[in-house]
């Protein structure tokens, strides 16, 4: 599929998401050919990735266009993962707000779904998603089409997940939201595994600076930082460090 094939309004969501996936695989939060990110289209169907490529090979043009029944609608011989499929069709399809999603399986954010204690609020960082953080308990491969109503159950109305034994999640009305969240919950979730491999007692804040800090972002302000410095600093480093991302 070429940028002259579709609209320019879904070139743009092809590009971002394209920068999305290669900025994970420049991060190392990548997992050979497995997770997923995708973005809503206007028609209700989704862009994601076509199962077997790596995420530093994903460009603009070669995301694939999904129903919410897993259908692949194009490129139509396109191979689809079925578990990215379940997640995905279940969380765009959990509330109208959420236009994208992002499920990893990094080593840190894998090792605190572990931890029976999950996220802690150990940083100034790690306050701000603190309380907008939702979990899902460990049920097996996510293969099942009957999960997808225990995703959407279990998000509720946050918009940050860690899925027990399992990996990380975030959703958003952007890309550029989506992307935030999870890079937070990504740091954080390294810095609570360095703060525990020091093998002494951690010290938590106070409950008051836990909620105060909570509630410092607005993320209904079309000036938010997410999206407007944020997302545009990083498609800089994706146009520096991950060339071709927009072919």
């Amino acid at each position: 599929m070429t940028k002259t094939d579709i609209s320019p309004e879904e070139w743009e969501l092809r590009r971002n998401l394209a920068a999305a996936y290669r900025l994970i695989a420049l991060f190392g939060w990548d997992d050979h050919v497995a997770t997923h990110l995708s973005a809503r289209l206007p028609d209700g169907s989704y862009l994601l990735n076509p199962f077997g490529l790596m995420f530093e090979e994903i460009t603009a043009s070669n995301l694939i266009r999904v129903d919410m029944e897993g259908n692949v609608i194009a490129p139509p011989d396109a191979a689809l993962n079925v578990a990215g499929f379940t997640v995905h069709s279940g969380l765009l399809g959990a509330r109208a707000d959420i236009n994208c999603a992002v499920h990893l399986h990094t080593h840190d954010g894998v090792a605190v779904s572990a931890l029976e204690e999950g996220f802690l609020p150990l940083s100034q960082t790690a306050l701000l998603i603190h309380s907008d953080i939702a979990y899902h308990d460990f049920e097996g491969v996510v293969a099942q089409k009957n999960e997808r109503e225990r995703l959407r159950r279990d998000l509720g109305t946050k918009n940050l997940m860690i899925l027990r034994n399992h990996g990380t999640l975030a959703v958003g009305a952007t890309i550029a939201d989506a992307f935030y969240r999870i890079y937070t919950l990504e740091w954080c979730c390294t810095t609570q595994i360095r703060a525990l491999a020091c093998g002494r007692d951690v010290r938590l804040p106070d409950s008051e600076a836990i909620a105060k800090t909570g509630s410092a972002m607005d993320w209904n302000s079309p000036q938010r930082f997410s999206l407007n410095i944020f997302w545009p600093a990083m498609l800089r480093k994706a146009a520096r460090c991950c060339p071709g991302f927009d072919d």
